[in-house]
């Protein structure tokens, strides 16, 4: 990996976005929105000037495979269309959730560089179980340490001022013990859930970002679905350190957008690989936090991305359902 800081500024894009708009309303026969729509408000986190971060989550970048519900043959162009989209809208920062390519190989890893130095906005990225070492697998993946060097502004955790909010970002993916290594489950270190208690006081308004996402996902689907991942392990604990804070929790991991409240503030963010093909707009302003879902896919890449996710699995056909129950009844939250 060459190495570079994911804090910086970077040139212009060269590929025009797919469909993006700035408006509201339209949607297609799936009951997915063609142009940007609420996901969610929150009441926190605010900043006195309105600063917009772009997330990206689960791009899943393959340059080689092609096929199943992630419709990997799609993830590069899907990446440069969200880039594209967020240099158009002149976005603050880039936040990237995790699992930027399929299973770690290097020359996906540099294919998400190519792709994240058409940025005109500072990024920051978290790893993904997908972006780590794991026993499984039959190559080799860089080690967390070049991931931070290539596509984050220091090792984890890690805070990082863009606009008006600070990203809190944490490894979730993997654990110094290397507990993790065999399983795609996640968990947040002891050291980085002390540093998240010593620094979340610290801030005006924080956005804490892990691949892995906190309890509470399965009270917010329909009693037909179910959540496909479990939370964070030694979730309790995580729960006490994000508590009592006026912060957002924003995640990936699951492939579909999703709320969470009470004694966490979280949104789960849609993927750009799979069904719908999104990212999400989090607008931090005085009067709280929304959340619009911006498609990458065109009403044809749409439905392809759903037919496969429909065909692939009784795992991703439930997903797809469950992520078009979502995106029915809009926003997903309301607290303004």
């Amino acid at each position: 990996m060459t190495e570079g800081s994911g804090v910086q500024q970077r040139r212009a894009a060269t590929v025009e976005p797919t469909d993006a708009d700035a408006s509201d309303g339209a949607w297609t026969e799936l009951s997915v929105p063609a142009t940007p729509t609420t996901l969610a408000r929150f009441a926190a986190p605010r900043a006195p000037n309105r600063t917009t971060l772009a997330v990206f989550s689960d791009p899943h970048l393959s340059t080689d495979k092609s096929g199943t519900w992630k419709a990997y043959h799609r993830t590069e162009a899907r990446f440069r269309a969200a880039v594209a989209d967020a240099n158009d809208r002149a976005v603050d920062g880039v936040v990237v959730a995790g699992d930027l390519t399929e299973d770690g190989r290097l020359e996906d890893f540099d294919a998400v560089a190519d792709v994240l130095a058409d940025l005109d906005a500072p990024f920051v990225a978290v790893p993904g179980n997908h972006d780590v070492p794991k026993s499984f697998d039959d190559h080799d993946t860089p080690p967390v340490s070049e991931f931070e060097a290539r596509f984050a502004p220091d090792s984890f955790p890690y805070r990082a001022e863009l606009g008006d909010v600070d990203v809190l970002g944490l490894n979730s993916a993997s654990t110094p013990d290397g507990e993790l290594a065999g399983t795609h489950d996640g968990a947040v270190s002891e050291d980085q859930l002390a540093w998240l208690e010593e620094t979340l006081p610290e801030t005006e308004a924080a956005v804490v970002v892990s691949h892995h996402n906190p309890p509470g996902l399965e009270s917010h689907l329909a009693d037909d679905h179910y959540a496909p991942h479990p939370p964070v392990g030694d979730a309790p604990a995580f729960v006490d350190a994000l508590a009592g804070h006026d912060a957002l929790h924003l995640s990936g991991h699951v492939h579909l957008p999703a709320a969470i409240s009470g004694d966490v503030r979280g949104l789960v963010c849609p993927a750009l690989s799979s069904f719908p093909q999104a990212y999400v707009l989090v607008e931090v302003g005085p009067e709280g936090t929304t959340i619009r879902l911006v498609p990458v896919a065109d009403p044809e890449g749409v439905a392809e991305a759903h037919d496969l996710a429909r065909d692939h699995s009784d795992r991703s056909t439930d997903i797809a359902a469950t992520v078009e129950d979502q995106l029915a009844d809009l926003p997903l939250i309301d607290e303004q």
